[in-house]
């Protein structure tokens, strides 16, 4: 009882004491929310605007934070294949001006000459989010997923629709990524993508595979078909994918 005593009389010393209209008081108040705001803006950035790999927190790499953007455009000449240049879009856009573009590189896979076309075509000009995985290089790995034009709540994994079309391929991801439980399964549902790419012979795969045998491929185009009536309409492919 004599602790709670002392507990209240030590709190209401306290109150008594801010309640004056002091400087120390001031300094006080000032100082502990000057720490707050530093800190949330730290962890939040809400006017950093991205425009090089470097600008990316490794907290939001490692805590995988999801952003927002869109697609300006398709660098054919970048160093490891195409990459995509995101206007990136920080919490408080309206305050930042246009200009600085970050570029990103599909995590896992490399894309060739029909999947920059697809993406020059389809995914640019359109609105994305995505999940920065490294920044090592001249461009930042990440998941990107584009908002369908027809239906906002859909995504589409453009990593995962370039591999189902056969316009792209699996790569080695990077070593630092490989021990990421996250990553690494994220990686094995694309090589089944890859995969089933292969066993239709699609894009790149019918040029350096065998062909299949016509009464297999006709038993995989029944099996397709009846898989697309029966699947719920959010989990198929959009149609620009199909």
């Amino acid at each position: 009882m004599a602790l709670e005593e002392k507990l209240s009389d030590y709190f209401e010393r306290f109150c008594a004491y801010m309640q004056q209209d002091t400087k120390g008081v001031e300094i006080g108040v000032y100082t502990v929310s000057g720490l707050l705001f530093a800190v949330a803006y730290a962890r939040v950035r809400p006017i950093t605007k991205f425009g090089k790999p470097s600008d990316i927190p490794k907290r939001f790499i490692r805590n995988k934070a999801r952003q927002y953007g869109s697609i300006a455009g398709v660098d054919p000449s970048a160093p490891g294949g195409p990459v995509l240049l995101i206007d990136h879009r920080p919490p408080l856009n309206a305050l930042i001006p246009k200009g600085k573009l970050l570029p990103v590189k599909l995590t896992g896979i490399s894309v060739n000459a029909n999947g920059y076309s697809w993406l020059q075509t389809v995914a640019v000009d359109h609105d994305v989010e995505f999940i920065p995985l490294s920044r090592s290089g001249t461009s930042a790995e990440c998941q990107v997923l584009m908002l369908c034009p027809h239906n906002q709540r859909q995504r589409l994994d453009l990593s995962e629709a370039l591999l189902s079309l056969g316009f792209g391929k699996i790569e080695n991801i990077q070593k630092h990524l490989q021990d990421d439980p996250i990553v690494k399964r994220y990686y094995k549902y694309l090589q089944n993508i890859e995969k089933n790419a292969k066993d239709q012979r699609l894009g790149l795969w019918a040029l350096t595979l065998p062909p299949v045998s016509w009464p297999l491929r006709t038993l995989r185009n029944m099996y397709k078909s009846a898989l697309l009536r029966v699947l719920p309409a959010n989990r198929r492919l959009p149609e620009l994918v199909r």
